[in-house]
């Protein structure tokens, strides 16, 4: 391509992923977008889409010879007037959507804590943050959608579907749209939010640092069970800890200098709580350090120590908006239902404390969940992981494609050590795995990602995506494809 930006267009935020289709479509509104699509059809053109670029997959630049249709010039949020809804284009960033609707209406949503997401990818997985044990996922806020959609006959149009329609097809593809991730039944323009949740005022927030080297067995065995004792215990819906959200990042035992880091952020009438959640935790383990370097999507948090910080909610906000450079990367993540059994505190030790590939930014991050999560029932909406107390994120970062197949080696290790070869299977203890977090080495995907829900999503494809237009390695297949 001659043009300039066509490069860089190409190119996703993972720079493991670079693509070569014949164009990309850059659109600014929904028109543009049906006319993007309408030419891909008539061109012949394999159609794929991006809002913010932060798919961890090859899903949209790997398009070769076809058109990425990119939302990212979508990036308007405003309130409607008549309505009282909130409307967020798929390509404006979390950051953007979080500051405009703190400034200019005092609202919010819980949605992630990284600020250049893009709206698109990240509210069809059923998006979640630090104020999501407080106010649920960001699709249980979510009223209407407009999706462009091809039809049987390979029409495109663009339709707006909403909880109310009168159509239940239609309802099913807005339910669809609750969770069941991106790229599949058409493209995603706008989404209009009801009754959001009033923007806190103040955050407090909590940091602990260890550094490995004064850890042991027992002490890193205390520590990751005490946290999964501790959000066992206090993941109901109506617990007082529904406003505290904690990660606890363990990262690689790979220098002298490497550390675990625990970030706790807490919104509410009752900080000291963030205390009492700090001793529950850190009962077993040495004194708290000072936070050398970043971790995983986060910055320095606040001073170490357990010395708690209160800011304005939009500052901390900021301050943990999950800034990172574009590295290679890899992830894997799991639902959990009950605390780690040993045997995966234990896998956790080997790969985490003698790693087969030492790499200070490769990590384990062991997010909190539950709480008003868990108040809607699995088949509410299409992410059916609503009985789920810890959300963990496996993650790999490195710099040059020499270091992908050690990279991709241990992370694929540990995950298997932790799971075995089919992952994190529904049971008793674990819950499957977040779409948003998407993982091609996972064979059973279907079942992993949207468990009982995977059918209806297949009803829902063959409606309103019968041609599969919309497809990617893990898009929601057709019936007959299942």
């Amino acid at each position: 391509m001659s043009d300039s930006r066509y490069s860089t267009l190409v190119r996703g935020f993972n720079p493991r992923w670079v693509g070569s289709p014949r164009y990309v479509a850059l659109c600014s509104d929904t028109a543009e977008v049906l006319d993007a699509v309408r030419l891909a059809l008539a061109e012949g053109l394999r159609i794929t889409v991006r809002s913010g670029g932060h798919c961890y997959e090859d899903f949209a630049c790997g398009n070769d010879g076809g058109v990425i249709v990119d939302l990212s010039l979508m990036n308007g949020v405003h309130r409607e007037q008549d309505s009282g809804l909130y409307c967020v284009e798929s390509g404006a960033t979390l950051w953007n959507v979080y500051s405009e609707l703190y400034r200019s209406h005092a609202v919010t949503l819980p949605g992630g804590s990284c600020y250049s997401v893009g709206a698109g990818g990240h509210v069809t997985g059923g998006g979640y943050g630090l104020l999501s044990r407080k106010h649920g996922l960001i699709v249980d806020y979510l009223y209407e959608v407009e999706v462009v959609c091809v039809d049987a006959a390979g029409r495109a149009r663009a339709i707006r579907v909403s909880r109310d329609s009168s159509d239940p097809d239609e309802r099913d593809l807005l339910w669809a749209h609750l969770g069941g991730g991106g790229g599949s039944f058409g493209i995603v323009t706008r989404f209009w939010f009801r009754d959001p949740p009033a923007a806190p005022s103040e955050a407090h927030l909590l940091s602990l640092a260890w550094n490995w080297r004064a850890l042991s067995l027992e002490t890193f065995t205390g520590l990751i069970d005490a946290f999964g004792r501790f959000f066992a215990a206090n993941s109901a819906v109506d617990s007082p800890y529904a406003g505290l959200f904690a990660l606890l990042h363990l990262s690689q035992n790979a220098s002298a200098s490497s550390q675990i880091v625990l970030t706790a952020q807490y919104v509410g009438d009752e900080p000291q709580l963030l205390e009492r959640f700090a001793r529950a935790v850190a009962q077993t383990m040495p004194s708290a350090t000072a936070q050398l370097a970043p971790v995983g999507h986060l910055r320095p948090p606040p001073p170490a120590g357990g010395s708690v910080q209160a800011l304005s909610w939009l500052w901390a906000t900021q301050q943990l908006d999950g800034g990172t450079p574009n590295q290679r990367g890899k992830y894997k993540s799991a639902y959990m239902l009950e605390r780690f059994p040993k045997r995966q505190i234990e896998a956790m030790w080997t790969h985490l404390h003698e790693p087969s590939h030492p790499n200070p930014h490769s990590l384990l991050q062991v997010d909190s969940y539950g709480c008003q999560v868990n108040a809607l029932a699995p088949d509410a909406s299409a992410i059916p992981q609503r009985s789920s107390i810890m959300k963990l994120q496996f993650q790999a970062y490195w710099t040059t494609p020499e270091e992908d197949k050690q990279n991709l080696a241990w992370i694929r290790d540990f995950y298997e050590d932790m799971y075995g070869p089919h992952g994190p299977v529904p049971d008793k203890v674990m819950d499957g795995c977040y779409v948003n977090y998407p993982d091609v080495d996972l064979g059973n995907w279907q079942q992993l990602y949207y468990k009982d829900n995977c059918p209806r999503l297949q009803r829902v494809k063959q409606r309103w995506d019968p041609g599969d237009v919309f497809n990617h390695l893990q898009s929601i297949e057709l019936p007959s494809a299942g």
